[in-house]
């Protein structure tokens, strides 16, 4: 555990819905020349497979040095931002991917988000890989961090209804706790350990460490939280979570989704949502799909080689799903060479 932060965080990156003016105030436009270059950049890079898209390949003179300053926003300024300029409609899904692929290779590498090995995630309902994951669904995902350093995501499809992004600050979160229940913040410190939906399907269905929800390195404060997988590792311990940890977190709730702190906003076809993980939550509401149309984000998880000072602890859930996707692997290629149980016919019937 680190020490608890007791100083007021006055840095952009703990910003407030009611100071920024909410998406407006997050948004950055891309101009004519920016969608020239990506035009170009389409041109070059279309036939090769968007997963083998380098940073090289995603290069030009036009774009570089706007992502440069995106980057910095994300790694030591504000720490979000939405990017808007691209014509969903100019585009098919291949070309938005390409796109969308070449920008986060300007800020990280990306990662592994699920069992099946896919590191461009596909956010809609309909899951069929069993793992029971909240952003394949319809519900509401409440205020939580992902894994990685660098979180994504990229808007293909609007749902018929709902489906709402939310943002808010974590740090902004902190300096209102200290502010008003400063005693609050060192069960957050503290933390408790996790068993997130897939850990159970794997050798460790819990971690061996508490991760504190927040931690302080170098002066910086960061946060990781998913209450869900907190609550998921009591359960599974057989033990009652701490009073206190239970009243913090209450608490961290409660501030986290206040209007003046909070951001809500529809992420638009063609609409780009990249923020610091550890700096940043973000939430969705439910959602309804037309008949005919899924709902569909595309999301990125980046590690940031060098990024963020940060507690060792904040790795610990990545080292997690790093550990469950080579193990679905490892009983993938079991499965590859395993003779066939049932014959032809017995699988048609």
């Amino acid at each position: 555990m680190t020490p608890v932060h007791t100083s007021y965080i006055d840095h952009p990156s703990a910003w407030m819905a009611r100071d920024v003016g909410g998406k407006v105030g997050l948004t950055r436009d891309l101009e004519p020349a920016h969608i020239e270059a990506i035009e170009s950049l389409l041109r070059r890079v279309r036939g090769i497979p968007f997963q083998r898209i380098t940073r090289q390949d995603f290069d030009h003179p036009a774009l570089n040095a706007w992502l440069a300053e995106l980057r910095e926003v994300i790694m030591n300024g504000r720490g979000i931002a939405v990017i808007r300029g691209i014509a969903a409609a100019r585009y098919d899904l291949g070309d938005l991917e390409r796109i969308y692929w070449g920008f986060g290779t300007h800020l990280g590498i990306a990662v592994e988000q699920s069992a099946k090995g896919d590191r461009l995630g596909y956010v809609e309902n309909g899951a069929d890989d069993g793992r029971q994951r909240g952003y394949r669904s319809l519900q509401e995902l409440r205020l939580h961090t992902d894994s990685y350093e660098v979180v994504g995501l990229m808007g293909v499809r609007s749902a018929k209804s709902g489906g709402l992004s939310g943002m808010a600050s974590s740090l902004a979160v902190h300096n209102e706790i200290l502010r008003t229940r400063p005693e609050l913040l060192v069960p957050l410190y503290r933390g408790y350990r996790y068993a997130s939906g897939e850990a159970k399907f794997s050798s460790k269905a819990v971690t061996d460490e508490a991760i504190p929800i927040f931690s302080v390195t170098q002066g910086r404060v960061s946060c990781t939280y998913e209450r869900l997988h907190i609550d998921a590792a009591a359960v599974t311990l057989g033990e009652p979570l701490p009073d206190d940890l239970v009243e913090a977190m209450d608490y961290f709730d409660q501030l986290a989704g206040r209007p003046d702190i909070a951001a809500s906003f529809l992420l638009e076809p063609g609409e780009m949502l990249l923020f610091h993980n550890y700096t940043n939550l973000h939430s969705r509401t439910a959602f309804e799909d037309a008949p005919d149309r899924k709902r569909l984000l595309l999301r990125l998880w980046l590690d940031v080689p060098g990024g963020r000072p940060a507690d060792p602890s904040l790795s610990v859930r990545a080292d997690t799903y790093r550990r469950i996707y080579a193990e679905a692997a490892i009983e993938r290629d079991k499965s590859a060479l395993a003779p066939p149980t049932t014959t032809r016919h017995e699988e048609m019937q």
